[in-house]
Formats: C-alpha cells, sequence, structure tokens
C-alpha cells in the first residue's frame, strides 16, 4: 500500500484502512481481533515521543497561552458538544459523554502529516495541542465511564483533582525518566545501545505512569520534551511508522468474533451495528462529525476576539494572526490514534451479554 500511495499520489493511511477492511473480510482473518493495549502500549508512546522530540520548546514557550487553551478548554468543549448532538439523537447520557470524550483530541501523528507546509508557528501550535490534549481527553473519558458504570454523581471537585493528579503526576514521571535516562546515555560508549535506549524510552516512560494511573500520554510527551531540551545533541529516536489504518480496517469485519476464554462473542464494526439501521448510524456518524469541526471552527473565531478585548499589550498585538490564517487552525483538528485507542477500550457487550446500544440501561450500570 505505500507503494501504490506513492505511485497514485493518494493518502497512504486511506489506502492501509482499505486494505485492512478487506483482509478482515477473508476467512483467516475473521477472528483477528485487536486489542486495546496494542495500541496503547505499542504505537501511542513511540508516535508521541518522536512528535515531543521533534518540537520547538522556544515556540511552545512563546504560544503557551493559545496551546493551554486548546489542549484543556477546547478539549472539554468538544466533548460537551459532541454530548449534546449524540443526546439529542437518542443516546443516554453517560454514553453520549463516553463518546464525547473519545472524538475530543486531535492526533499528533495526523496532524504533522497535514501540517508540514504550514508556517512555522502555527504548526507548532497545532502539533503541541495533539500533543497535550490526550491527557485532557482521557481523564474525561475516565470520568465519564466512571459515572456511567458505578451511578455516581458528577462532582466538578472530583473533576478537577483528577486532572490535577493526572497532570502533576504525568510530568512529574515523565521528567523523572528522562533526566535518569539522559545520564545513562551519556555514559554509554556503543552506539548501538544508544538506539536501543532510543527505542525502549517512550515505553520506559509510559509503563511507570499507568502503573501510577496517571497519564501514560502525557509522561510520554514531558519525557520527550525533557529530553529535547536538555538531552546528548546526538540522540535521536528511531523513525516508526506502525500500519495503524491496516489494523483499524481489519476490525470492520461484519463477522462475529469467536468467544474468548471466560466472554462473550466480541462482535465486529458491522455486527455491533444490529442495534441500529445502517440509515440512524450514518446519520450518527453525520452528525456527530460535523459537531466536532463546527465545535472547533467556532472556537478559534470567537475565543482569540474575547482573549484580545482581555489582553491588549503591545507584544500581544504584534502576534495578532488575521482571520484568514486562523483557519488552518481551525481545519487541522483530524482525530486519530488516541480516539481509536480510547474507543477499543469500551465493551461491546455488558457482562449479562446485553448489547451497550443508545439509550440502553444497562449499559449505565454496574453489569458494564
Amino acid at each position: 500500500m505505500g507503494w501504490l500511495a506513492r505511485r497514485t499520489g493518494i493518502s497512504e493511511p486511506l489506502l492501509l484502512l482499505a486494505a485492512g477492511s478487506l483482509i478482515g473480510l477473508t476467512p483467516p482473518f475473521d477472528s483477528l481481533s485487536l486489542a486495546p493495549e496494542v495500541v496503547l502500549l505499542l504505537f501511542l508512546p513511540a508516535l508521541l515521543y518522536w512528535e515531543a522530540l521533534t518540537s520547538s520548546a522556544r515556540e511552545i514557550r512563546t504560544n503557551l497561552r493559545s496551546i493551554a487553551l486548546q489542549s484543556t478548554a477546547l478539549v472539554i468543549a468538544t466533548a460537551a458538544a459532541v454530548a449534546l448532538a449524540a443526546h439529542a439523537l437518542g443516546y443516554s447520557w453517560p454514553i453520549a459523554f463516553v463518546l464525547g470524550a473519545v472524538l475530543a483530541p486531535t492526533d499528533a501523528a495526523a496532524v504533522a502529516a497535514v501540517a508540514t507546509a504550514m508556517p512555522r508557528r502555527i504548526r507548532t501550535v497545532l502539533r503541541t495541542e495533539s500533543l497535550l490534549n490526550d491527557g485532557t481527553a482521557l481523564v474525561l473519558l475516565a470520568v465519564a465511564v466512571e459515572v456511567a458504570i458505578d451511578h455516581t454523581s458528577f462532582s466538578w471537585g472530583a473533576v478537577i483533582l483528577d486532572f490535577t493528579e493526572s497532570y502533576v503526576g504525568a510530568v512529574l514521571v515523565g521528567g523523572a525518566v528522562a533526566v535518569l535516562l539522559i545520564a545513562v546515555r551519556r555514559r554509554l560508549p556503543d552506539p548501538l545501545l544508544h538506539s536501543v535506549l532510543s527505542v525502549a524510552t517512550p515505553f520506559l516512560a509510559f509503563l511507570p505512569a499507568e502503573l501510577l494511573h496517571v497519564s501514560g500520554v502525557l509522561a510520554v510527551v514531558t519525557c520527550g520534551l525533557v529530553t529535547m531540551r536538555v538531552g546528548p545533541p546526538r540522540h535521536r529516536p528511531a523513525g516508526t511508522r506502525p500500519g495503524r489504518g491496516l489494523l483499524a480496517g481489519g476490525q470492520s469485519s461484519p463477522q462475529q468474533r469467536p468467544v474468548r476464554p471466560g466472554g462473550h462473542p466480541t462482535p465486529g464494526c458491522g455486527a455491533a451495528l444490529s442495534s441500529v439501521s445502517l440509515i440512524q448510524a450514518t446519520t450518527a456518524a453525520v452528525v456527530i462529525s460535523a459537531v466536532v469541526f463546527g465545535t472547533r471552527l467556532v472556537w478559534f473565531y470567537t475565543v482569540p476576539y474575547l482573549v484580545r478585548l482581555m489582553d491588549r499589550r503591545a507584544q500581544q498585538r504584534a502576534r495578532r494572526i488575521t482571520a484568514a490564517q486562523r483557519l488552518p487552525l481551525a481545519w487541522a483538528g483530524m482525530r486519530g490514534a488516541i480516539s481509536l485507542a480510547a474507543a477499543l477500550t469500551l465493551p461491546a457487550v455488558t457482562e449479562d451479554g446485553g448489547s451497550c446500544s443508545r439509550g440502553t440501561p444497562s449499559c449505565s450500570s454496574r453489569s458494564w
């Protein structure tokens, strides 16, 4: 598919997705199931670490306010807008907020792929936003799932505490791992060992953070930023371009997956649509997609003007961009691996065998 993409000019991820869909329809692969841990552990740390290493610390500091707003407030606004739309389409509130949290973060690798020709400042803002908003979205997802399965009431205090613990803990873990590995790397004489440690670094940051129940994604990003800033110049990560599109396409088989030991049959994407018609599912997808992109467009043409009213300093006025220059920021909100991984962590059936469909009471009960 990579060779075909270069020969035809068609996007390689789209070709990989199409190929994976066809492979998923063949009998030898109809039992293949992509575990969430594969995406969360094997793919995301390496991708995010590379993006963090190739970011500019100076540009991040210069645009910190914009990046902070987009990676937190915009994520929350998107999740809320998607939840409202999903609830209007008939989904229960817990499931609607879970969907909103899944679709809220943008994907760093996807943004980097399309932002190569953009001005440096816009490219830095987009890439750093994508690196940092994952932590916000995953904390939102954890809170939404907890409310859904435990019938706990929503509490702003609990949410703020979860955010603080996740962010501060992840930054401390990522920074500590980076400092430790930089010291080790300075004493490694063999270039081969440098390469091995380079490959292992994102996982060495991700795993301790996950074990401590803080954001592994943010820990990897912090580790990459610290390494890029104070690490030895010779350090370069081993590049990776996993075929996420191929793996995602393989999960779209309409056939029923085999029963796992001690579990229930796991349906493919097509089989999971049994609770609604194809027209209903398509309508929901179109509406939710429009809400996701519409929220981002509205954000970039309202919030910056509100910030201008509050901050009239000369240095800030000199950094303002025009409405036309803001359009790429508004449009470049691609979703990718984080949303895929988050969606894969959600169960397709309840413990009693019921499906988690629109408004199903069992989807907001302890049986989930």
